[in-house]
């Protein structure tokens, strides 16, 4: 079973998968001996203990990302094995989890025997050339947003960021085995965050290049060949943003009115220069973290519950019948409910373990009960089964049949023993075939309608999250908590762009989320370090507290910060200019009317839209 699971290209993806496999395992193995020994005449408190194990594991493996998912699952699935099979049996848990121990050493080692031999290196320079590319569009993309018209800037932004959330969403698994490229993710990471926020300067530049492009047109068509340049001599060596910072200096003193946005771009800029020489280079320094992980609260809630769930029902069951081949429900349960409680969309891979499995439930049946009696030997019949199971990696190594191809080799290793010689009792192997076919059903049932799971589900979840994090940094505004919720937000917009599939409002209304966070910090900052007349003080507290809870009509609530930003005024009490102060403020405040008024949706809840 081990070869299967960890068996896959490319290398550098086979040796992570193989460790998270393994640690996995000895986990999962020294949990279920824990489950079994102490309990051995009371099998309840172990069926439950093993369901609230299953749970914490499916809980895990939700919150983790790639071979951490893969390890967590892991951990729940070897448990399973072991309680299910040794539980009320002479076997000692001890040995059958060594056994499952060595199991998973030997199948490890001959997985990476073979792809050490056939399979191709993982490559070395794989996230320093898609570091050079996303940058590259990240610059040609601002440049086009200082000029361009907003119809065709925007669709260029909803290219880049689902580019960029892609990018995020694939490059752990491009620097896998690679010690050196694991390292640079966390550069990689602060990269995409820095990039990400000039996406949204590019925005802010829009929304004021009605006001700005009349006094400076020469200038600006200068700053956009800067950025032009910086694009295109990024092949011949580090991100150099001087030219663009000298030509936005020039702007900023022939038309004020721009000053606020242009700092702020040339801080990321700055921001974005340092963190591309940490990719391209080894870093002394640590990038920060510029992006912080935040869990789908609504998901990992479901994936415990589910967990704990699927194995109560399915052991209760056993408790209450007391036949012994609904351990095996247990198994199937067990293993399939906590195999995918990351993913996504578990139910068509559940499907399709389903159909394996009930193929490899068929020839096992045949091979235990007609093949084995008339072959001599175990080596005989291992040999006869090889052209089985080589169809079967067929199917496996195509993407529409992935799962069918895995379930089908995993289950005909386990029910058909190809090397296991003692006969079977016919009815006793389809009791067995059948109770494991039903706990793969079970986990499908859950997936598919008990406590359903898919991408439209998360992707609802994440826009509440989004949700959570804008009212978050609202209430912590001009604390170091609001820079960690504006990084937590930023890791959401990309989550919600990388489950967009391309669908256009969804990456308009994460661009809109992140715009509104931006500004709404922003004026924490200038809240609580600017000296500011005390009218400006209250019109940003208020402001604040408008989007500090839940927004019930995101509309109305945007037409009262354009008021508000129409009552700033640019003389302070002592009667001193402060233009600059009052620019920034107006600003911000039509920036984040503007996200409230265009995308609305995101900022409410579907309840409170259905209540209106």
């Amino acid at each position: 079973m081990t070869v299967w699971m960890v068996g896959q290209p490319p290398r550098g993806l086979l040796f992570e998968r193989s460790l998270a496999q393994l640690l996995g395992s000895f986990l999962g193995a020294a949990a279920g001996v824990a489950l079994v020994l102490p309990w051995p005449g009371v099998p309840a408190a172990s069926l439950f203990g093993l369901a609230v194990w299953i749970a914490l594991c499916c809980g895990i493996a939700n919150v983790m990302r790639h071979q951490r998912a893969y390890g967590a699952a892991l951990c729940g699935l070897t448990s399973a094995v072991i309680v299910s099979l040794t539980l009320g049996t002479h076997v000692d848990p001890v040995g059958f989890a060594a056994a499952r121990a060595m199991d998973s050493v030997l199948g490890i080692g001959s997985a990476i025997l073979v792809a050490a031999s056939l399979s191709p290196p993982s490559s070395g320079s794989t996230v320093a050339s898609r570091a050079r590319t996303v940058t590259s569009q990240a610059l040609v993309l601002i440049a086009e947003a200082l000029t361009e018209p907003g119809t065709r800037s925007l669709a260029r932004e909803r290219e880049f960021l689902l580019s960029l959330a892609s990018l995020e969403a694939s490059a752990e698994d491009e620097a896998a085995g690679s010690i050196t490229a694991r390292r640079k993710l966390k550069e990689l990471h602060a990269l995409f965050a820095f990039l990400l926020d000039l996406l949204v300067v590019a925005r802010a530049i829009r929304s004021r290049e009605g006001s700005a492009l009349a006094p400076g047109h020469a200038d600006m068509a200068v700053l956009r060949e800067a950025f032009e340049r910086a694009a295109g001599s990024l092949d011949a060596g580090d991100l150099d943003v001087q030219g663009i910072i000298e030509a936005s200096q020039r702007i900023e003193k022939a038309d004020p009115v721009l000053s606020p946005v242009l700092e702020e771009m040339r801080t990321l800029l700055l921001r974005a220069a340092a963190g591309y020489g940490q990719v391209m280079a080894a870093a002394i320094q640590p990038a920060p973290r510029w992006s912080i992980p935040h869990p789908d609260v609504a998901a990992l809630r479901l994936a415990v519950l589910r967990g704990a769930l699927a194995v109560s029902l399915v052991g209760l069951a056993w408790l209450s019948i007391g036949w012994d081949p609904l351990r095996y429900l247990v198994l199937g349960a067990g293993i399939f409910t906590v195999l995918f409680s990351a993913v996504d969309e578990p139910v068509p891979a559940v499907r399709k373990i389903l159909i394996g499995g009930l193929g490899a439930a068929v020839a096992a049946f045949l091979w235990r009960i007609v093949m084995l009696p008339e072959l001599a030997n175990g080596w005989l019949s291992l040999a006869l089964a090889v052209p089985l199971v080589f169809g079967a990696s067929l199917l496996q190594a195509r993407q529409a049949t992935v799962f069918v191809g895995l379930a089908f080799n995993m289950l005909f290793a386990v029910l058909a023993r190809p090397v296991d010689t003692v006969p079977s009792s016919p009815i006793g192997l389809a009791g067995i075939e059948v109770m494991l076919l039903s706990g793969i059903a079970v986990s499908y049932a859950f997936y598919r309608w008990l406590l359903p799971m898919n991408t439209q589900r998360r992707r609802m979840h994440l826009r509440a999250s989004i949700r959570r994090e804008v009212a978050a940094i609202s209430i912590r505004a001009g604390t170091s908590w609001a820079a960690r919720h504006l990084a937590r937000l930023r890791y959401l917009v990309l989550s919600l762009a990388v489950r967009s599939r391309g669908r256009v409002h969804e990456a308009e209304d994460a661009l809109a989320a992140l715009s509104l966070g931006h500004a709404l910090f922003r004026l924490g900052e200038m809240e609580s370090v600017m000296p500011l007349p005390n009218a400006d003080r209250r019109i940003i507290r208020e402001t604040l507290r408008l989007t500090a809870s839940p927004l019930d009509d995101p509309l109305r609530t945007g037409q009262k910060l354009r008021s508000l930003a129409a009552r700033i005024s640019p003389i302070d009490e002592a009667g001193v200019t402060s233009a600059a102060q009052a620019s920034r403020m107006c600003w911000l405040l039509e920036l984040a009317a503007n996200d409230l008024t265009t995308h609305p949706s995101i900022f409410v809840s579907p309840q409170a839209g259905a209540n209106r």
